[in-house]
Formats: structure tokens, C-alpha cells, sequence
């Protein structure tokens, strides 16, 4: 694996990174900006000069168009997990679409790029500080570049960062969090509900989806026949599938418009005539993104269905469907995430570049451009080599 220089030219991979949205990318630059140099997230000045990505590397368990990937959880974590973490380092930092390099975590010397370039070393922390490979390694360890989950995974961990580099406000953070409890709290009140479980002990489990070092968090999917140290696994996907589900809720209304026009003679650029010799060519782009975007759209309905039956059967007194889901979770909350993400990211591309352009109708250069962006954000065959 090797760091890379970035073209002159904006390449398909690079916009994504620069205008994907925030679940796909952290502008570090931008972020902390305002904040003093001792309170940034790393002590290596040069990480917080950079902006943290996440690129799909799903190495063939999906042929791109073909059909959803299985949920099958041996088949996925044979794979690992298929979202990975890059750090783009602009060469000029004021002007990060002019070019520069992109080292990837799980590249198979990232540790001596990481230190030629950063000068930061896996070696273990300074006595009553976390190291900056702790920090990238807890980053990677999330689907996605989302603050709530970010936030939420750093404080699982005990790991202190500057709130300011959370882009969401308090009052988000609330009815995030309420709206997890809300969806978590039946399924704990029934598991208790056979037992000794009163409102103290109920609230002592509650806690335990933001603490998993709790002991109630491995009774909890001890009760599931699920190891104890899996426990802050568990509560982390469970959490995470939760957020995405309701992520989903939001970007679903745009995520249809944006079918639709594919289906659409909307879609059909207004100059078509003038760029006959590649109309059919066009169109089959056309025909290729809406299959990803139905594909993506697919696998979350899967993942968000099972989730439904399991929890219909456990709350009807019948847990083996939802203990199954437990044990699988970790890759479905990998897959959930990495198609929300997508979604998300197509949706903040569509809104804008069809900001100006109410009627949804671009010529055959924006078009091509558009359908690129997308093309890019749901393709699960992207690779490190040749990405900028």
C-alpha cells in the first residue's frame, strides 16, 4: 500500500471525499479551525490538518448490481468489516480539491506511512494520555464518520475529546439518545420481566446501552447465550443500527425523489441532441446507478425487516429469532451502516446539485457529473488502488 498524490484534476473518489456529507467524511481542517492546538483531537498537528474518510471494501461479497449482500454473519466477517478509514492530507490545506495524499488504516504498512508522515508511532500511550493510533483506531472501530456515533464510541471507551469536534448539538444528542432507549427498553423489560426485575434494576440495564463496562450489559447477552465480553459489542450495533434507523427517516423522502428521476425522462439531459454519439452510453449509467441505489435501498429493508421480526417474536414470548439477530448483528449494523451512509451521502450530492435547478432537468455535463458522484458514493467494488 502506498500513500498517493492526487491528480490535478478533481477526481470521482475526491469529490465524494469533499462533498459526500458528513457520515462519509471529517474535515478536520475545518473543524478545528477555532480550536487551540493543545485541545485538538490529536497531538500530531498534522492529522488535524487532514480530513478522515470512509470507503467501502467489501472484496467480492457483492457484485455490484446483482442483488443484496447475504446477511449471513460467517460470510461477512470473513471479510472483516467492510467499511474502511483513510486520511486525506491536502498539500496545501487552505485548498484541499488542488491534490494531495491518502493513507488507509488497514493498509499493510499504514504504521511506517503514519509515521513518516505524522510522526506518530502503535506504541503504547504516555502515562494519562491516549495515544493518536488509539484515536484513529477507535474512528475505524465506527461504519460510518457520524458524530453521534463517534461521540457515543469515544465515551464507551472512557476517551476524552474536545466537544467541539462533535458536529451536533446538545439538543440532537437528547432525542437521539431517547430515541435509542425508546427503541431498547421493551426488549429489556420483557427479558426482566420473567425475573426479578424492578424499576431500579430496569434503569441499571438502561445504563448499561451507554456503559457496557456495566455488569447489568453482560448479564444482559449472557441471558442471550452470547459470551459477556461481547457485551460492548452488542450494545455498540445495537445502538448504532438504531441510529441508522432513524437516519434513514430522514433521508428517505429524497432517497424516492432521486429513484424516481432515475426512472424518469426527467433524467434525460436537456441537450441530449447535441450529444447523440453518447446517449446510449448515457443511459446505461443511467440504468447502472438506479440498480445500486435499488440495491443499497434493498439491503437496508432486509437488515431493518429481520430486525422487526426478531424483536415481534421476542416481545410474543419466543426469543430464538431475536438471540439469532444478536449473534449477528455486528455485520448487519457493518452493512447497515455502510448503505445509509451511501444513501445519505447521494442525497446530499442530489440536494446540491439540483439546489438551483427546481425542474430536476441538467444538461448532459451535469448529468454525467451527477450520475459520477453517485456512482461512486454506492459502488461496494471501489478499491484503494487508483481511488484519486
Amino acid at each position: 500500500m502506498r500513500a498517493r498524490k492526487v491528480n490535478d484534476s478533481v477526481s470521482p473518489i475526491l469529490e465524494q471525499i469533499l462533498y459526500g456529507g458528513s457520515s462519509v467524511s471529517m474535515n478536520l481542517i475545518a473543524i478545528t479551525r477555532d480550536i487551540p492546538e493543545n485541545e485538538r483531537m490529536f497531538k500530531a498537528q498534522g492529522l488535524n490538518n487532514s480530513i478522515l474518510f470512509k470507503y467501502p471494501s467489501f472484496n467480492g461479497l457483492d457484485d455490484g448490481v446483482g442483488g443484496p449482500i447475504s446477511g449471513d454473519d460467517d460470510l461477512a466477517e470473513s471479510s472483516g468489516r467492510p467499511v474502511e478509514t483513510g486520511i486525506y492530507v491536502p498539500h496545501n490545506a487552505r485548498s484541499p480539491e488542488s491534490g494531495g495524499i491518502a493513507i488507509y488504516l488497514r493498509g499493510h504498512n499504514s504504521d511506517l506511512l503514519l509515521e513518516e508522515q505524522f510522526g506518530i508511532k502503535d506504541g503504547p500511550s504516555e502515562a494519562g494520555t491516549i495515544s493518536d493510533m488509539r484515536i484513529l483506531q477507535l474512528i475505524d472501530e465506527v461504519p460510518s464518520l457520524d458524530a453521534f456515533l463517534l461521540k457515543t464510541c469515544f465515551e464507551s471507551q472512557k476517551v476524552t475529546v474536545d466537544p467541539r469536534h462533535w458536529l451536533i448539538s446538545a439538543e440532537e444528542d437528547h432525542q437521539l439518545r431517547r430515541l435509542i432507549r425508546a427503541r431498547i427498553e421493551p426488549i429489556v423489560r420483557k427479558a426482566l420481566s420473567g425475573g426479578s426485575g424492578n424499576a431500579q434494576s430496569i434503569e441499571r440495564f438502561l445504563e448499561a446501552i451507554w456503559n457496557p463496562n456495566l455488569e447489568e450489559a453482560g448479564l444482559f447477552v449472557s441471558a442471550f447465550g452470547i459470551e459477556r465480553s461481547e457485551a460492548d459489542t452488542i450494545f455498540s450495533a445495537w445502538k448504532g443500527t438504531t441510529f441508522y434507523e432513524y437516519q434513514l427517516r430522514r433521508i428517505a423522502p429524497r432517497a424516492r425523489l432521486i429513484l424516481n428521476w432515475l426512472k424518469s425522462k426527467d433524467c434525460v439531459p436537456i441537450d441530449i441532441r447535441m450529444h447523440k454519439p453518447y446517449e446510449t452510453q448515457l443511459l446505461m449509467h443511467i440504468e447502472r446507478v438506479g440498480k445500486l441505489l435499488d440495491t443499497t435501498l434493498m439491503d437496508i429493508r432486509g437488515i431493518l425487516a429481520d430486525y422487526e421480526t426478531a424483536f415481534s417474536a421476542f416481545m410474543a414470548g419466543k426469543p430464538e429469532p431475536f438471540r439469532e439477530y444478536l449473534r449477528t448483528i455486528r455485520s448487519r449494523y457493518w452493512l447497515l451502516g455502510y448503505c445509509v451512509s451511501a444513501l445519505t451521502s447521494v442525497s446530499h450530492l442530489d440536494a446540491r446539485s439540483m439546489k438551483n435547478t427546481p425542474s430536476r432537468r441538467l444538461y448532459f455535463e451535469g448529468t454525467q457529473k451527477l450520475l459520477r458522484q453517485f456512482d461512486v458514493a454506492l459502488d461496494r467494488r471501489r478499491e484503494q488502488k487508483g481511488s484519486f
